[in-house]
């Protein structure tokens, strides 16, 4: 699956936070995972990883191009009407 096509939920993330919010309220000292649950949540992990490192190249590169566009300066002279 490409970065690109990252779906709008993760469910495995989604179950994982709510098992989180479970365990907290009813005080429980840890949860477990299965290991299949283990790997689709590496799975997913990685391609948030993934999507953010991209995303910060991108933006990394656009501020490269305003820093270098914001220290130009166009100056242009006008004979005017002599």
């Amino acid at each position: 699956m490409s970065t690109n096509s990252i779906p709008d939920k993760l469910p495995t993330v989604e179950r994982l936070l709510q098992r989180i919010s479970v365990a907290e309220k009813s005080q429980q000292r840890e949860i477990r995972i299965s290991i299949e649950e283990a790997r689709s949540l590496t799975s997913e992990l990685a391609l948030i990883t993934s999507k953010l490192g991209s995303t910060i190249a991108d933006i990394h590169t656009l501020l490269q191009k305003i820093n270098a566009s914001s220290n130009e300066v166009d100056v242009k002279f006008d004979g005017g009407s002599f």
